[in-house]
């Protein structure tokens, strides 16, 4: 449980609940939206890890409610009373369990706030943050954010330190290089990580300084690898590993220590911290499958099936990365970066404003 604000104290603080699924990425911006509330209106967050069973696979339209039937013994066990006044998930996975919830309540009012894409009708919840990736339509609970919620992560002074001390011999100005990995229909394999190295070397000629790389649990050790090779020093390589202890992932120091970003564009949440650090950001465009299709649900047929669940558009990450780039928010490798940037300006207006509605219906 997080203890949030001095109005978070007595019976009266607002409850919420933060659904859990065990994505590291998924579970961030779950938490960072609760948190975000939390410190506006002095609720209390309770986080609740969910594991799941097999029957997870199957439409959220035959399950419903049913989260019995998808969620472990362990898991139902910790949807007990107090009912919250608001909950938060991500993805389809937690839909059934969000829906139980409410109905266990029963006169007590729960709203349902969704983050990204829940693959169920959308008159199901009381709102829907998205972003463009997912190509929801905006209509009824729906609302286009330009980055998903994220919050800097947390850095102890000593880790800092540590990291400061460690990058000090190199070179500025710093580019930190963030890789993530293949998740369909996105492809990265050794020849392409052999690609990417090469371009952080093109971009480091023209930048001067060094690069700092960090991988991440979806890159492969193939991969790795390839790109360890293509690189030339200045600069420090970190691997990822099992096992390897927190402390020892650069990751979180470089969004403080590093002067500027290359990213590659699998990842929102990956882009969405280093946009928000507002320093230059580079994104490095992953290939897709050739069998990959893009479409949204804006009109038509497409938007009648999105709205009520029963087919949504594939992710489409080139969508959520060319919407940064209009905006003067990135821009993709190679080329020049914005004349008028926007970063260190950067205001989320579609988040504030749903923070503000979710406000509203906590207040007394």
């Amino acid at each position: 449980m997080v203890g949030n604000g001095a109005a978070g104290e007595g019976e009266k603080a607002p409850r919420i609940w933060a659904l859990l699924g065990g994505r590291a990425g998924d579970d961030a911006q779950v938490q960072a939206l609760a948190a975000m509330i939390a410190e506006r209106t002095g609720a209390i967050v309770t986080e609740k890890p969910l594991r799941y069973r097999l029957l997870r696979n199957l439409p959220n339209l035959l399950i419903g409610a049913a989260a019995p039937l998808v969620l472990t013994r362990e898991s139902m066990q910790q949807l007990a009373p107090p009912w919250p006044d608001l909950i938060i998930g991500v993805g389809r996975r937690s839909v059934p369990a969000g829906l139980w919830i409410r109905r266990m309540a029963r006169t007590r009012p729960v709203r349902l706030v969704w983050l990204g894409r829940p693959r169920a009708p959308l008159a199901w919840f009381d709102m829907v943050l998205t972003t463009a990736q997912y190509g929801l339509p905006e209509e009824g609970p729906v609302i286009l954010l330009d980055l998903p919620p994220a919050r800097a992560p947390a850095v102890e002074d000593a880790y800092l330190a540590r990291w400061r001390a460690r990058l000090a011999d190199l070179p500025r100005p710093l580019t930190a290089v963030l890789v993530g990995g293949a998740r369909w229909p996105v492809l990265f394999d050794a020849d392409d990580a052999q690609r990417l190295g090469r371009a952080v070397l093109a971009e480091r000629e023209r930048t001067g300084g060094a690069w700092v790389v960090s991988c991440s649990p979806r890159t492969g050790i193939r991969q790795a690898r390839a790109l360890h090779e293509a690189l030339k020093k200045p600069g420090y390589f970190y691997f990822w590993r099992d096992g390897r202890r927190p402390e020892d992932n650069p990751h979180r120091a470089l969004l403080a220590l590093a002067d500027r970003f290359i990213v590659t564009s699998d990842s929102a949440s990956m882009i969405a911290e280093a946009v928000r650090t507002g320093k230059p950001l580079c994104l490095w465009p992953m290939r897709e499958s050739r069998l990959a299709l893009h479409w949204s649900a804006n009109a038509g047929l497409a938007r009648w099936l999105a709205v009520r669940g029963l087919l949504t558009p594939p992710r489409n990450m080139r969508a959520f990365c060319d919407r940064l780039r209009t905006q003067g928010l990135v821009s993709f490798i190679g080329e020049a970066e914005p004349e008028d940037r926007l970063c260190a300006e950067l205001r989320e207006k579609a988040l504030d404003a749903a923070l503000a509605r979710i406000e509203r219906w906590l207040s007394p």
